[in-house]
């Protein structure tokens, strides 16, 4: 293996939504399971119309790329079940479907890869199995395993030289400090540095940062020896840093508790090197197809953005767009499924927030109104 993998789990049903945007806000690449058994595969993927709403499908493969995951492994789990067992013709097929969906949603077709796999037996997870259940598979596959294709992914590239950005997603107490668990988005954290809580506005020092790893049965959270002849100092050195892409838990001191909450952002204390803190922004979204009410000048909505949740309100329809970019109309009064349109956006309160070129995971968001999403989109500039 050459990657450090974090696995972030993102339920697939429709009530655990909110808890997949958490989950793909704070992911580089994306691990998409469909089912291939006859009509389970069509149920999640087919889009909603008069008779039934549709699977969840859809909505994870648009949620996950306006939250900013660049590639994706499709996983054609259940291949054993198909009629025939292990058929090339369904796995085609689903692949054909999938794909183009994809790229129409801002894949790029060489970032997306298939594999075929049985969750169930284990086949083509992490071996190919000899035995002749598989026969069918290798007459036709000779592509990588799971396990060898998630190996494969291209590492993300990190803004390390930007401010820092720690985003908190869940908090404890310990002692007389706070564990603060979250992920650097950008920029680099040492133990001893004096951060700032935002929106809030208090100081913390960094006392403590613990990354976990896990490198084995017997020490699941310990730092490896490195095996080009490294040896514990060097781990103990990297111990002490938060760099962008990790996800860490730092002990805080001088902060109380109730002043800290999930979703707040930890950041530098300069002046000029902190995110802003408004309620009011433009954006440019882009609609659901599926949308059932148009969205119109005043429609209220709930901002997710990483680990919040926000009501918000559609306070000015700016334009609508083509899909070039160039502004198709102005001022328009409602906003229809499929749109893109550029639109200003009031919050309930003030958040830390920035323009998406600065800082992307503070600069994407997800509007759901009733249980179902409406538009995603991204921070263009900040109003006030």
């Amino acid at each position: 293996p050459t990657h450090d993998l974090t696995i972030l789990d993102a339920p697939g049903h429709a009530d655990f939504v909110p808890a997949m945007i958490t989950g793909a806000a704070s992911a580089d690449v994306g691990l998409l399971v469909v089912a291939a058994t006859p009509g389970e595969f069509e149920a999640g993927f087919e889009p909603s119309d008069s008779h039934h709403r549709g699977g969840q499908t859809r909505e994870h493969i648009i949620l996950s790329r306006g939250l900013g995951v660049s590639q994706l492994l499709v996983a054609v789990n259940k291949l054993d079940a198909a009629d025939p067992s292990w058929s090339r013709g369904r796995f085609e097929e689903i692949r054909g479907k999938v794909l183009p969906f994809l790229q129409a949603n801002g894949f790029k077709s060489h970032r997306v890869r298939f594999v075929p796999v049985s969750g169930l037996t284990g086949a083509n997870v992490k071996e190919l199995p000899t035995s002749s259940d598989v026969a069918a598979l290798k007459e036709w596959y000779d592509g990588p395993t799971l396990l060898d294709a998630i190996d494969g992914f291209l590492p993300a590239n990190r803004k390390v030289e930007e401010p820092m950005r720690i985003i908190v997603s869940d908090l404890f107490p310990e002692g007389k400090g706070i564990t603060a668990k979250g992920r650097c988005v950008q920029g680099i954290c040492s133990v001893g540095d004096q951060v700032l809580v935002l929106p809030v506005g208090d100081v913390a020092t960094v006392g403590r940062i613990e990354h976990g790893k896990a490198q084995s049965a017997s020490n699941p959270y310990g730092f490896s020896k490195d095996e080009s002849g490294g040896d514990e100092k060097e781990g103990a050195e990297r111990g002490k840093v938060a760099v962008a892409g990790d996800s860490v838990d730092i002990y805080l001191t001088g902060i109380d508790i109730a002043r800290i909450h999930p979703g707040n952002v930890l950041s530098h204390v300069d002046l000029d090197l902190r995110p802003a803190v408004k309620k009011k922004f433009r954006a440019s979204l882009m609609v659901m197809d599926d949308l059932a009410v148009p969205i119109i000048r005043g429609a209220q909505a709930l901002l997710h953005m990483h680990s919040i949740d926000t009501p918000a309100v559609v306070s000015k329809l700016i334009c609508t767009k083509n899909r070039d970019g160039t502004v198709k109309r102005q001022k328009p009064r409602v906003l229809a499924g499929g749109a893109s349109a550029s639109v200003e956006i009031t919050l309930d309160q003030k958040i830390s927030i920035s323009k998406y070129a600065d800082c992307r995971a503070l600069g994407r968001f997800v509007l759901r109104r009733g249980g179902d999403t409406i538009a995603v989109g991204i921070i263009d500039e900040i109003v006030g």
